[in-house]
């Protein structure tokens, strides 16, 4: 039996276009899930990259600390010309109980000592800028009653106690990490 075409006709002019709607909806869906699966993957490069920042900052200080230790070893002495102004990067350490790693200012070449400068090492790599340290020739104190420390120091050994503080800069220069380390010769 054959179908009328008219019962084709009517049946196409009431149709109103619902899969069409539901299409573009769907679509719109799916485009929001991509922007914010993007916008997700871009935050975590971005945190990976702080991440590895600070890490290299990081690594850049604890050279800078060996850097010093070898200084203090092959160059440094009681008589090398420690002062309250740390001219070349050797302090007296402050009266107060401020840091004195935090009160410095690192951009100031006359009063930290850069990387290698005295040591012969050569630059570190994937970094923004060189480490930077001071020494503070630290006072020999005795240990109160009942302690076996007194400023770093074992009352039965004998040395000189230095305070190294050396910031490390990351692949970008807002990457800074400052540490310090008791250093006894």
């Amino acid at each position: 039996m054959a179908i009328p075409l008219i019962f084709f006709q009517r049946r196409a002019r009431h149709e109103q276009g619902a899969v069409l709607i539901t299409g573009l909806v769907f679509l719109l869906v799916l485009t929001m899930l991509g922007i914010s699966a993007m916008s997700i993957n871009v935050l975590e490069e971005r945190m990976a990259g702080n991440s590895r920042d600070l890490n290299l900052a990081f690594q850049a200080a604890e050279s800078g600390l060996r850097d010093a230790e070898l200084d203090i070893i092959n160059n440094i002495s009681p008589a090398s010309g420690f002062d309250a102004s740390c001219a070349t990067g050797l302090c007296l350490p402050p009266l107060s109980s401020t840091s004195l790693a935090q009160s410095i200012d690192w951009s100031d070449t006359s009063i930290t000592r850069e990387y290698g400068a005295f040591t012969g090492v050569g630059p570190l790599e994937l970094v923004s800028a060189q480490p930077r340290y001071i020494i503070e020739l630290l006072p020999a104190l005795p240990a109160n009653p009942g302690q076996s420390i007194a400023t770093g120091i074992k009352p039965e050994s004998s040395g000189v106690a230095y305070r190294i503080s050396a910031l490390g800069i990351g692949g970008r220069s807002e990457s800074r990490v400052i540490l310090q380390s008791m250093f006894i010769k």
